[in-house]
């Protein structure tokens, strides 16, 4: 079996609101009680460190880094409607950029095959100058500029399955061609982002492959996308590291979204994941947790894609069985991106 790492810490929990809202320290909870039961060869868990200034500030604005180190002196400091800090967000959320540089150090040592990094808060909306979305910090877009910047990477992959389109950490490499984000996600949706046509700009056009999916697509429409678009033009990008935007919010039971994705669909986008980081960057890869809102589908789907990441990478991998309702999309994606790519 791979030798996964596991970076996750109940300090997670102080970053909480003084109302109820969906991403709430619960979501860490149920998946320390997952991980409490959880068997699995080559598995080990490592504490995480937090990042640091000069790390975060590889993506985001001084003067906003201060702004959000400011917002902890509030009992309930609001972002916006649906972005919040409180007394323990601050150091918080330097643990979520700290955790998933945590599980890149690790794989990049050799230490483990591949890492998850359950974090929180999530990071994929956070904009270099603002917070949204429930994101204060973006911890994956820190990762790949850590990456590129600090170990001196080339060419980084970003995956996002997250039902939401990841606005910040497209904005953020937008105009890089060392950076590939590549997001699938239910559309028109919040943040209104993600459209066919935002390919990137300058040195960064064709960097950029969206994947917007109508609302109730399931498994097979998901796994047509890593197929015929993810697959095809990562392989071509060839990736030295592959970091995957974690959201289980796209599953089934989720209040926040209308998708119908299940565990074995999870495994099944992992696993592809696993192969391309196997074909192209000798299996390195971190996935980072960001949405998913049902307590139970979240600890569910989490342990597939813990359990995917243990097997092997030439593991057998079944293609879409249907999914013929996203031909239009890839068939128009394609077109677009064929400027840039052969798929």
């Amino acid at each position: 079996m791979l030798r996964t790492a596991v970076v996750v810490d109940r300090a997670y929990i102080n970053h909480r609101a003084t109302y109820e809202h969906p991403e709430r320290p619960e979501r860490v909870r149920i998946l320390l009680d997952m991980l409490s039961g959880f068997q699995r060869d080559n598995l080990r868990s490592i504490v995480p460190r937090a990042a640091t200034r000069a790390e975060v500030t590889l993506c985001h604005d001084e003067d906003y880094f201060a702004f959000v180190e400011g917002a902890a002196a509030f009992r309930d400091y609001q972002f916006d409607p649906d972005t919040y800090a409180g007394p323990g967000s601050f150091a918080t959320a330097l643990l979520a950029v700290g955790g998933v540089l945590t599980a890149v150090d690790a794989v990049m040592a050799g230490e483990v095959d591949n890492a998850f990094a359950i974090v929180r808060p999530p990071g994929h909306h956070a904009l270099k100058r603002r917070a949204m979305g429930f994101c204060l910090f973006n911890n994956v877009a820190v990762a790949a500029a850590y990456l590129i910047e600090t170990l001196k990477l080339k060419r980084v992959m970003i995956i996002d399955w997250d039902v939401h389109h990841g606005n910040g950490t497209q904005e953020l490499f937008y105009r890089s061609s060392r950076v590939l984000y590549a997001s699938l996600h239910q559309y028109p949706f919040y943040p209104g982002t993600g459209a066919l046509g935002e390919v990137g700009a300058g040195e960064g056009a064709g960097f950029t492959v969206n994947a917007p999916l109508s609302a109730g697509y399931d498994d097979q429409e998901y796994l047509r996308v890593f197929d015929e678009l993810f697959m095809p033009i990562g392989r071509r990008f060839e990736p030295e590291f592959v970091l995957v935007s974690a959201g289980y919010d796209c599953h089934a039971r989720d209040p926040l979204g209308q998708m119908r994705v299940s565990e074995a669909g999870f495994a099944a986008m992992a696993r592809r994941a696993k192969r391309l980081a196997a074909e192209t960057c000798d299996g390195k890869l971190v996935a980072a947790l960001e949405g998913g809102y049902d307590l139970q589908a979240l600890a569910n789907s989490a342990r597939a894609t813990l359990e995917e990441f243990g097997r092997e990478a030439d593991e057998p991998m079944p293609g879409a069985e249907g999914g013929r309702r996203a031909d239009e999309m890839i068939e128009k994606a394609q077109a677009v991106l064929s400027r840039f790519w052969t798929v």
